[in-house]
C-alpha cells in the first residue's frame, strides 16, 4: 500500500493523470488509509459503491465534527469570522441540517432559478460580445469565471461593484493550502463583515433577490440566524461560483479533446441537457466530497475504520468506476443518463444542482454557436489544473475560433 501513501494529491503530476491514478487505486483497494509523514491520517474512498455508501450514511459518516468531540469542533470553527462562514447546513447533520434545509428551500426554489434563464443567456452573450472580435480568449478567466460570478451575484442580489471582491474572497477561501495565514484570516474577516452588513440592510429594506428572501423565511416562528444566513450565502457564492466556473472549463476541455462530439453538439443543441450529465460524470469539477468524520467503529470494503478518523469520498474516481456504468473511460453524450455523484447523494445533495445544470447548458450552447471552428490555441500538454483542494478545473484554457 506504499503507492497510496506517497501520492501527492495536489501535485501537477497527479492532477494531470488523476483518472489513471484513480483506476489504480480502485483496483488496489477502494478504501485505503493515507498516512503521509507528519500529517493526519485520512481514509480515501475511491470505489463507486463505497462512495455512495458513505454519502448516503450520515449516521456513520458525519459532516458535523461536534458529533465526535465538542472541543474538536470548536477548534475547527476557529475565530468568529471563520465561524460566521462555516455555520451552514453542509456542516450539519440530523434535525439541525433538516431545519436549515427546509428554511433555505423556501427561498432557493426551482421557480426562482428558472426565472433567471433569460438573464443567464444574456450574460453569456454579453461576455462573448466582448471576446468575439478577437477570435481568441482564455475560457477560464474571460468566460467561465465572470459568467458564474455574475449569475450567482445577481441571483443573490450582490451589487455589481462588489463582484470582484467576491471573486477574490472566494478564490482565497477555497484554495487555502499554501496561503499566508494572516492574509487568509483577513479574507475571512472582510467577507464576513461585508455579508453581515448586507444581511442587516436587506432585513431592514428587502429587495427582490435571494438574500432578502433568505432573510425573511421562517418556520414555526424561527428564522435563520445572522451567522446561519452569512454562512449559507457564503456557501452559495463559493460552492456555486467555483464549481460552476470550473465545470464550464472542464466541459470545454472535454469538447476540444473530442471534436466529433463538439461538432454534433454545435449542430444539435437540443442534445445538450443529456451531454451535460455526461460531462458532469466524466470530469466533474467536484473531485472530492468534503471531509467526513467516522462516528463509530465500523467496516467499509473490508477495512476497519475507527471512531474519530477522517474520511474523504473521491467523487471523481467513483464516476469513472465500471460499477457505475459501462465503458466509464469513454465520453459518450448519447449514453443513458448515468447516476453520477457529482452533486452528491443523500441529505447533502447539492442545493444548486438545477442552477448548475442550467448554467452549463447555456454557457456551452452559446459558446458553440458564437465561436465557429473552436479549437485549443496552446499545446494540450501545457494545460495545468488549478491548485484547489476538492475541486478540479483547468487553470487556463486558451482557445481561438474563426472570425468573419
Amino acid at each position: 500500500m506504499a503507492y497510496e501513501r506517497t501520492l501527492d494529491w495536489n501535485s501537477d503530476a497527479f492532477r494531470g493523470e488523476a483518472y489513471r491514478h484513480y483506476a489504480a487505486l480502485r483496483q488496489a483497494s477502494p478504501v485505503f488509509l493515507s498516512q503521509p509523514e507528519g500529517q493526519v491520517p485520512i481514509w480515501y474512498v475511491t470505489g463507486a459503491r463505497e462512495v455512495e455508501e458513505v454519502l448516503l450514511d450520515s449516521d456513520r459518516f458525519a459532516r458535523d465534527p461536534s458529533r465526535i468531540d465538542a472541543q474538536f469542533a470548536a477548534m475547527l470553527g476557529g475565530e468568529q469570522s471563520i465561524a460566521f462562514l462555516n455555520d451552514h447546513m453542509l456542516n450539519r447533520d440530523g434535525e439541525s441540517h433538516r431545519r436549515l434545509r427546509r428554511l433555505v428551500n423556501k427561498a432557493f426554489t426551482l421557480k426562482a432559478v428558472n426565472a433567471m434563464r433569460p438573464r443567464i443567456e444574456q450574460i453569456a452573450e454579453t461576455l462573448l460580445d466582448a471576446a468575439g472580435p478577437s477570435g481568441r480568449m482564455d475560457v477560464v478567466s474571460q468566460y467561465a469565471f465572470p459568467f458564474s460570478i455574475i449569475v450567482i451575484a445577481e441571483l443573490l442580489g450582490v451589487p455589481a461593484q462588489d463582484r470582484d471582491d467576491f471573486r477574490r474572497w472566494s478564490h482565497m477561501i477555497v484554495q487555502q493550502v499554501g496561503q499566508d495565514l494572516s492574509e487568509l484570516q483577513r479574507c475571512y474577516s472582510e467577507f464576513a463583515a461585508y455579508m453581515l452588513a448586507l444581511i442587516d440592510q436587506r432585513r431592514a429594506q428587502p429587495a427582490d433577490d435571494m438574500i432578502s428572501a433568505l432573510a425573511q423565511v421562517e418556520e414555526e416562528g424561527r428564522m435563520l440566524s445572522r451567522s446561519e444566513l452569512c454562512s449559507m450565502i457564503a456557501l452559495l457564492i463559493i460552492a456555486g461560483h467555483e464549481t460552476s466556473a470550473s465545470m464550464i472549463g472542464n466541459a470545454v476541455h472535454m469538447l476540444l479533446q473530442h471534436p466529433a462530439t463538439l461538432a454534433r453538439l454545435r449542430d444539435e443543441p437540443a442534445l445538450m441537457p443529456n451531454a451535460v450529465e455526461e460531462f458532469l460524470r466524466y470530469d466533474s469539477s467536484v473531485e472530492r466530497a468534503m471531509v467526513r468524520f467516522v462516528t463509530q467503529d465500523t467496516t467499509l470494503a473490508g477495512q476497519r475504520l475507527q471512531r474519530g478518523q477522517l474520511l474523504i469520498a473521491v467523487v471523481g474516481s467513483a464516476n469513472r468506476d465500471e460499477a457505475l456504468c459501462a465503458n466509464p473511460g469513454t465520453l459518450d453524450i448519447a449514453r443513458p443518463v448515468c447516476p453520477h455523484m457529482s452533486f452528491g447523494k443523500g441529505i447533502h445533495y447539492c442545493l444548486g444542482a438545477s442552477l448548475a445544470r442550467q448554467e452549463l447548458e447555456i454557457a456551452l450552447n452559446t459558446l458553440l454557436r458564437r465561436c465557429p471552428g473552436l479549437q485549443l490555441a496552446v499545446d494540450p500538454g501545457a494545460i495545468r489544473w488549478r491548485y484547489v483542494p476538492n475541486f478540479r478545473g483547468p487553470d487556463a484554457l486558451v482557445v481561438n475560433w474563426s472570425v468573419d
